[in-house]
């Protein structure tokens, strides 16, 4: 029998058969499988894989995804993979089943111990070779405190006591070697700080080594706590730069950006030193500045204009600029994007950070194993700040730290990441979610939702079909079918009660408290029954964005000119948007459409006549075109018109004058116009809580309402007030009249 390896993979992944039938022994010693690799392959019958994986790092295991000759076991479950029973064959491996796992925890003591062997002479090398670094690393990390604080007390500088500085200043990097991961990035950008004066002089025109000597600012992105700000300042310090930082915590607003920014803008008081020039900001400006632009996807409201102003210093800048982000496609970040070399620094492995964590922890005198290290650091997601943060708030209680004691600590320190709507329909279809030692509660797989509730209820409803349901992973041929169909109709009926819910939140009522029931009928029921291996998890069908998107803009154009299409044929038919649409428009197919099929260009003249009798316009018969369906689909019908034949059409009906059913300003060249304002009011000017409010009585409100009426009456005429030459001109009268009279 051929193996399914799709099924394999599904019965692999749903979880053990017998949760929780067996017990993890006492071990030996804390580190019985130090030194050990081990490669878990198939279903075990008590522990999920991540159980297992977490028991093997635990007690100092090494766990790897694929066996290979350093491998030392490989533990065997049901439905084990192919590739990996081909590999073990192929490098003669030891395997080790789920009971002689446990036994190997129960009998082995550590490294060289009786139950587990000796350790083999390059190992035992490598682990001594680790130590020492660690040592001598530790111990120049000692003799740079002790020179800092007798450097301090010569000069008599104020500076604060080493001792009482965080951990991630103490012990930030003074030197590339220090450096945990993107060593590659940190070298470029090195190099570009090193070539900027040469790149100044050519007027950025030579590309460089990197392709990086054309851009006069650089765009440095990627998560939080891996560097990417220290690294800047550590290469702009090597390469001889002053660094100007400027954070989240500094106003960064247009106004600022021009004036506070600009390295020529010196103080009053830098200039009455006359050596030592300083910018706005107090900082000591020499001919090798270097402006570092952190946070920059966080300037908020407060900073407004920065982003633009700041696109337009880097424009004309004279010194070199590194703008640092997590996201380096935020909105905002659009007007920086096309001015900045991308640099992209990835969360380092958790061996790159190990060795300088375990340093520090020996600096410190703390007891923590490697596993322990390895743990913290996948917990925080390589964020090397946040790991050197808990250590040094441990370190206030205790000075060790156990396997345990870490996962707890990473729990309780562990960030919210929004995932993206791709990761969340890979977690929730995943057979990981409903499995039967599944930790999330119900609120947890909500919670997913509002990862992106306008994304996610799509995605699912893209995807769902495409996976391989765990729930009818033992069943075979006609009732297997059957199971799957009926659990696609019940996933498709959850989608269709979650569209009736989605009715009544964006309806006119808005009923947004419906939401948390919307995130169970549109992702998690539908989930609960198709969850399984698919896109992401070894299925044939790879996940794809939803096309619904695509085809409901589609939708929304052709709307707008079936529209068009109405307005101007109104003066000779009577049908609304639909009869167009139904009756009119295949009507019309085999009139203006057909004959340039068949005739060719011959069939011009003929078509737009037949256009112009319904007043239709060369775009109009574009949507005909775009509007047909089957054999008269715009695909196939393009495909059919020769090019020849299109031109002529084009030229013929762009030469000709055509009856138009009315006429629109823009198309006279009369643009309507605006009505005169001035800018927006400030929201906060409109009114101010401190002004009096005079309260008008009923008498004054009375007489003010009767003489609105009487000026709104048209039986009362109002005297005009006299200009100044008719009261002229009745003196004079006036005048006369009574020289008369006397």
């Amino acid at each position: 029998m051929r193996l399914s390896w799709a099924a394999a993979k599904a019965a692999k992944l749903a979880g053990p058969s017998a949760p929780g039938s067996k017990q993890v022994p006492e071990p030996k010693s804390s580190n019985c499988l130090e030194g050990l690799a081990f490669v878990f392959t198939g279903e075990l019958s008590s522990f999920s894989r991540d159980e297992a994986t977490d028991l093997a790092k635990r007690f100092g295991g090494r766990v790897v995804g694929q066996p290979s000759s350093k491998t030392s076991f490989v533990v065997l479950g049901d439905n084990a993979g192919p590739s990996k029973l081909n590999a073990i064959a192929k490098h003669k491996l030891k395997t080790l089943s789920e009971d002689e796992f446990l036994n190997l925890i129960a009998t082995r003591q550590g490294p060289g111990g009786p139950g587990g062997g000796e350790l083999d002479e390059k190992t035992k090398k490598k682990m001594a070779k680790e130590q020492e670094t660690i040592k001598q690393a530790a111990k120049e990390l000692e003799r740079r405190e002790k020179q800092a604080s007798k450097d301090a007390g010569e000069s008599g500088s104020s500076k604060t006591d080493v001792s009482n500085q965080l951990w991630t200043t103490r012990y930030a990097p003074q030197s590339l070697k220090e450096i945990c991961g993107n060593k590659g990035q940190v070298e470029k950008l090195q190099q570009w700080l090193h070539d900027w004066t040469d790149s100044l002089k050519c007027g950025f025109k030579k590309p460089g080594k990197n392709a990086m000597n054309v851009y006069r600012a650089v765009m440095i992105t990627g998560p939080p706590g891996i560097g990417k700000t220290t690294s800047a300042h550590l290469c702009a310090k090597l390469e001889g730069f002053t660094p100007i930082e400027l954070n989240a915590s500094d106003a960064r607003s247009k106004k600022l950006v021009e004036s506070g920014m600009n390295i020529s803008n010196l103080s009053l008081d830098g200039w009455m030193g006359g050596n030592d020039a300083t910018n706005a900001a107090g900082v000591r400006i020499t001919d090798k500045t270097c402006l570092i632009m952190d946070e920059v996807d966080g300037m908020s409201a407060g900073d407004r204009g920065g982003v633009g102003a700041l696109s337009a210093l880097i424009k004309k800048t004279k010194i070199p600029i590194i703008c640092i982000a997590n996201d380096r496609g935020a909105q905002k970040l659009k007007p920086l994007v096309a001015n900045t070399f991308g640099m992209t620094f990835r969360r380092p492995e958790a061996q790159a950070v190990r060795s300088r964590i375990m340093t520090i922890a020996y600096k410190e005198k703390m007891k923590i194993p490697a596993n322990v290290v390895d743990q913290l650091i996948a917990g925080s997601q390589s964020d090397i700040r946040q790991v050197l943060n808990m250590l040094s708030t441990w370190r206030l209680s205790g000075s060790s730290m156990d396997f345990d004691e870490a996962k707890n600590l990473t729990k309780m320190n562990e960030k919210y990441t929004i995932l993206t709507p791709f990761d969340v329909t890979n977690k929730i279809l995943g057979p990981y979610a409903f499995g039967p030692n599944v930790r999330e509660t119900l609120g947890d797989k909500m919670e997913l939702y509002f990862h992106d509730h306008s994304f996610v209820p799509l995605f699912i409803q893209e995807n769902y079909l495409k996976t391989q349901p765990v729930k009818v992973r033992n069943l075979e041929g006609p009732p297997k079918m059957l199971k799957q169909l009926e659990l696609m109709d019940q996933a498709a009926s959850s989608i269709s009660d979650a569209d009736l819910v989605d009715a009544l939140i964006h309806g006119p009522e808005q009923h947004w408290s419906l939401m948390p029931l919307h995130a169970v009928c549109s992702m998690v029921r539908p989930a609960s029954f198709l969850f399984g291996p698919g896109g992401g998890y070894g299925g044939q069908n790879p996940m794809t964005f939803p096309q619904w998107l695509g085809q409901n803009s589609k939708q929304n154009k052709l709307n707008r000119q079936l529209a068009d299409v109405q307005v101007r044929m109104r003066l000779k038919v009577s049908g609304d948007k639909h009869d167009i649409r139904q009756s009119y428009i295949p009507a019309l197919f085999p009139h203006i459409v057909k004959p340039l099929i068949d005739q060719g260009a011959a069939a011009v003249d003929d078509v737009i006549e037949r256009m112009d009798e319904y007043y239709l316009s060369r775009e109009d018969w574009d949507t005909v075109v775009e509007l047909g369906v089957d054999a008269q689909k715009d695909d196939v019908v393009n495909k059919l018109i020769k090019p020849a034949t299109k031109t002529s059409f084009t030229k013929k009906y762009n030469s000709t004058d055509h009856p138009i059913p009315f006429h629109k300003a823009a198309d006279l060249g009369k643009v309507p116009k605006k009505l005169s304002g001035g800018p927006a009011p400030d929201l906060e000017d409109v009114f101010d809580l401190d002004d009096e409010v005079v309260d008008v009585s009923d008498d004054e409100k009375k007489k003010v309402k009767d003489e609105d009426e009487v000026a709104a009456d048209k039986l009362f005429q109002a005297s005009k007030p006299k200009t100044q030459s008719q009261k002229a001109k009745t003196s004079t009268v006036k005048r006369k009249k009574v020289q008369n009279f006397m």
